[in-house]
């Protein structure tokens, strides 16, 4: 294999104190006693290769060096490689190999959704605490040219990171590697494994999500009744994709240009059948987690916590949380003063986590959840509104307002992931024209979940840098639609907002 620039390199005595941690003067102190010698002269100046440096060290025993080389450093010594055993770690599983050099860590990473501060540090150190060896990590990403990548710290020098591939790991060990997809990774079948393993074994996909917690609720239903449909339809999409993405990992691996006798695949997905959500029904998928949302018991908050987690609640009446102070503006307070007490079920799971100081409330006339902490509100935003009367005015405020022809307030509806916004081109706007858009037409309609395709002429309205608490009148929203040119005066931030400011 070619060296790397960067091994060609003349060090001087700091170098190689700086390459090996130690300083200066211990290097001096090696070469004085004829511990060290250089690999040339030039000028009088003694100078080391990398190679010969990371050489030396390795030939020192005594001083447990080979946690300060990188493994693409070691020699393949096949006949002094051997497999010992495999290591449980917090949310991984370490195989080991005992080489002439020293121990070689292979850290798998487990699919789970839990990662803490310098978790592969951490690893590290509790593999070897003595500082010797190599640790490699499998990463998460995939090179076509190496395969799939790794990180690799070295023990005696914890703060050094360097990425090995899998044709220096295969080198040293004089052995293809098994490889397992992230959600192939079976803590125990990880645990067992041995060289002699036949692969590929057929594994169950980790999907992303609790999987367990969404068919345990649906046990608690009958078959047909819509809570019972969804989590389990919910349950098989997350299965299906999880199979179909590991699937196409090993596809990609496959593709690699990596020698054989390199990597071998050590499971492949156990299949199943493809699902969809629209198997379902949208009126029996809102029905059901109307039913869930309603739900005070542990098991649903579950529920719920995963499917914000899958798709941001896409089928729930109300999802994308927005934060209101009740001091923001007239409208904010007059909706904060319709606010009523309520019981705190599986849809303040959308606000706030189970143990946090705050007031459950909901608005009567969306039925969306409020969390209520100090002066501040959290609420979730209905995806469609219940009015009965047209929309009258568009309302430039935090959240953006819609006020009925009735005088009704309502937070502007959105879907579960776009935002909305105003006075600059992007995202924000696009999706506020769209949806002005579907309300001048019926203002029960669902949140669009687009930013493009407004009227151009919405669109620019909207994009213009209107001043917060601009009201739009509908007669302004259509005219913007039509293409026709709308003025903004002075007049058309809301009196009523302007008088509450004078009185104070």
């Amino acid at each position: 294999m070619e060296e790397p620039e960067g091994r060609q390199r003349r060090l001087g005595m700091g170098a190689v104190g700086q390459l090996l941690g130690v300083p200066r003067l211990t290097v001096w102190w090696w070469v004085k006693t004829g511990k060290l010698t250089a690999t040339g002269v030039d000028d009088g100046q003694m100078w080391w290769s990398e190679d010969d440096a990371y050489a030396w060290a390795l030939s020192q025993p005594e001083e447990r060096w080979s946690g300060r080389v990188p493994v693409t450093a070691w020699s393949p010594m096949p006949n002094h490689t051997a497999f010992i055993r495999a290591v449980e770690l917090p949310g991984a599983v370490a195989l080991r190999w005992q080489t002439r050099e020293g121990p070689i860590h292979l850290v798998w990473p487990l699919p789970t959704r839990q990662r803490t501060p310098h978790q592969h540090r951490r690893w590290a150190e509790q593999l070897a605490p003595r500082g010797e060896g190599a640790v490699v990590v499998v990463s998460d990403g995939l090179s076509l040219r190496h395969g799939p990548e790794l990180k690799a710290l070295l023990p005696g020098l914890p703060d050094r990171t360097y990425t090995p591939t899998w044709l220096d790991l295969a080198g040293v060990l004089g052995q293809p590697l098994p490889w397992w997809p992230r959600n192939l990774r079976d803590k125990q079948l990880l645990l067992n494994w041995e060289p002699s393993t036949e692969p590929p074994v057929t594994v169950m996909a980790a999907p992303a999500l609790d999987t367990g917690a969404l068919l345990m609720m649906a046990s608690t239903y009958p078959e047909a009744h819509p809570a019972a449909r969804v989590l389990v339809n919910l349950a098989r999409l997350a299965h299906a994709q999880a199979a179909a993405s590991a699937e196409q990992t090993i596809k990609l691996v496959e593709k690699a240009k990596l020698p054989d006798g390199v990597l071998r695949i050590a499971a492949r997905p156990l299949p199943v059948p493809e699902a969809d959500l629209d198997d379902i029904e949208p009126t029996q998928r809102r029905a059901g987690w109307l039913d869930l949302l309603a739900r005070t018991d542990d098991l649903a908050r579950r529920c719920v916590r995963e499917v914000t987690d899958w798709d941001a609640g896409a089928d729930l009446p109300y999802s994308n949380p927005q934060h209101i102070e009740e001091v923001e503006s007239t409208w904010a307070f007059k909706w904060t003063q319709r606010l009523i007490p309520t019981q705190r079920t599986a849809a303040f799971e959308l606000l706030t986590r189970s143990g946090e100081p705050g007031d459950a409330l909901v608005d009567p006339d969306t039925d969306a959840p409020v969390w209520r902490s100090g002066g501040d509100y959290t609420a979730a935003m209905p995806q469609r509104l219940p009015a009965t009367a047209p929309l009258a005015e568009l309302i430039l405020d935090g959240p953006v307002w819609i006020r009925t022809a009735d005088g009704k307030i309502y937070p502007a509806p959105r879907d579960s992931y776009c935002g909305l916004g105003w006075g600059y081109g992007g995202s924000g706007p696009g999706s506020l024209a769209l949806l002005v858009d579907a309300l001048l037409d019926d203002i029960n309609a669902q949140a669009p979940a687009d930013i493009n395709g407004a009227p151009e002429g919405l669109e620019a309205l909207l994009s213009r840098k209107l001043p917060d608490r601009t009201v739009l009148t509908r007669a302004q929203l259509e005219a913007a639609r039509r293409g026709e040119p709308v003025i903004i005066a002075v007049d058309d931030v809301d009196q009523d907002e302007d008088e509450d400011e004078d009185d104070a």
